[in-house]
């Protein structure tokens, strides 16, 4: 291997470290905010555990390849939360952040690695594959897990609400049975956790509608 492309990959592990200290907006079980490596890496875990429950075969290489790599634009581009990408040209900027951040990595990387990086970064945005709609329901399912085992005390008003609305997490979920019916559970365990803290869910469908 020559000095350039060791010095590529060092550069792109380096870079990567970023995900460790980029602090999304989940929080996990004991108060403490998130990292995105540590989302990644329950995404990981999670296509391991459920890639051959599907309706339909996937690569389960592939589909590793992608929950990897499908937030290390942010590295260079920051985590920006999903309730803060409303509008079309929140969704446009953000993805052209991530886009360049990519590019700047893949960059580093010569002519072999850096182009299949990015390829597996635009089939995971373009989501036409099976392999992208799986990894990209996972990517929702996993947040909406963590907003399960969170406590109830650092959820934002709207987390309360979109468990009703399907497009945060089951619209991207119901191509595929296995998916849906496990959306379905995380739902019921985000409804019982609200019912548990004294809230009522049929105001918050109310106000969901």
């Amino acid at each position: 291997m020559s000095s350039l492309k060791t010095a590529g990959i060092i550069d792109t592990l380096m870079t990567a470290e970023n995900l460790k200290t980029e602090m999304r907006h989940s929080w996990l079980s004991d108060g403490r905010q998130e990292s995105v490596a540590e989302h990644s890496w329950r995404l990981a875990l999670m296509v391991m555990l459920l890639h051959d429950r599907l309706d339909q075969s996937v690569d389960l290489t592939k589909c590793l390849q992608l929950a990897v790599l499908h937030d290390l634009g942010e590295a260079k581009a920051g985590d920006v939360p999903v309730f803060d990408v409303l509008t079309a040209e929140d969704k446009q900027a953000k993805f052209d952040a991530e886009e360049q951040g990519m590019i700047e990595i893949c960059a580093k990387l010569g002519s072999e690695k850096g182009p299949q990086f990015m390829a597996l970064w635009e089939e995971y945005e373009g989501c036409e594959t099976y392999e992208a709609k799986f990894v990209k329901a996972l990517d929702k399912l996993e947040v909406h897990l963590q907003h399960v085992e969170a406590p109830i005390s650092t959820w934002s008003d709207i987390e309360y609400i979109m468990w009703f609305q399907p497009k945060w997490m089951m619209d991207y979920c119901v191509f595929d049975s296995t998916l849906t019916a496990l959306a379905k559970e995380v739902s019921a365990a985000a409804c019982a956790k609200m019912q548990a803290a004294g809230y009522d869910l049929d105001e918050l469908k109310k106000e969901a509608a």
